[in-house]
């Protein structure tokens, strides 16, 4: 696995490490994870996922996998797990009601694109945390929008109504929102369904620019490989266990097919394998 601590590839700084052990830089680190659900059937076992501080993982697997379950956890949304879970040392909980520290993107699937609101108030949306009850956002915190609309290539809709907008925009309000309270680390559950192939080109270059620009750990949990393998410096492939956790370039095609249980024959070869 080489053993230069940071390796440039792609303009990128690479995170080298191996995923199962503790290295002591981590933003997230799950040891020894396991999720039941309450009929009794598993939903992880045994997982143990280290993501270090300023680099992007991908966690792939197929629809049931695990994938959602993971996430909530790591939101802090589901508790009653086997196993520890820390998000910046603090628990996932901890971390997420911080307000800055761990922020999420959700599908897009799942937000009501017909509510009357422009871009801009979209994104500032993301600032309720930072902001006390009933205060007013304070001008530091709406100027930072502003930085936040320009680098996502979005200030020339800002004054548009969301429902108006491609699906690649809309999912460029959704990133703006999870970006306006300043995380440190930043969730996102299938950025790319819904959207065509060159927004999803597009969406590549992105993930590299935010990282860089907001110094953000990226976690992108997506079912399909194709859409998030470009994007992050690791990749983790999850179907209840955790069957690979290193760079993509040494993913196989039989860790593949053993986690998707089928042949991926156009799968995006890097390296050997």
């Amino acid at each position: 696995m080489g053993s230069d601590r940071q390796a440039r590839k792609g303009g990128q700084t690479r995170a080298n490490y191996i995923g199962d052990m503790h290295v002591g830089d981590e933003a997230i680190c799950v040891r020894d994870l396991t999720y039941v659900y309450p009929d009794g059937s598993v939903a992880l076992k045994d997982i143990n996922l280290h993501v270090q501080a300023g680099s992007s993982l991908a966690v792939i697997g197929p629809n049931g996998a695990g994938k959602t379950t993971l996430l909530k956890i790591l939101l802090g949304l589901l508790t009653d797990y086997r196993g520890s879970v820390t998000v910046l040392g603090l628990s996932p909980d901890q971390a997420r009601r911080a307000g800055a520290l761990l922020s999420y993107v959700p599908q897009r699937a799942t937000v009501n694109w017909l509510f009357p609101i422009r871009v801009r108030e979209a994104v500032q949306l993301g600032l309720i945390g930072r902001t006390p009850l009933l205060r007013r956002y304070r001008p530091e915190d709406l100027q930072y929008v502003e930085h936040v609309l320009e680098v996502l290539d979005i200030m020339a809709i800002a004054d548009k109504p969301v429902g108006s907008l491609s699906g690649g925009q809309q999912q460029r309000v959704l990133i703006g929102r999870a970006l306006a309270p300043r995380p440190k680390v930043l969730l996102l559950d299938e950025p790319m369904v819904g959207v065509d192939e060159p927004t999803q080109q597009m969406f590549h270059s992105l993930m590299t620019h935010l990282q860089q620009e907001f110094e953000l750990t990226l976690v992108i949990v997506s079912h399909d490989l194709r859409a998030v393998l470009t994007s992050c410096q690791r990749v983790a492939c999850l179907n209840q266990m955790l069957h690979f956790h290193d760079f993509p370039e040494h993913l196989h095609q039989d860790v593949l097919t053993r986690v998707f249980h089928c042949e991926l024959q156009d799968w995006p070869r890097h390296g050997h394998g």
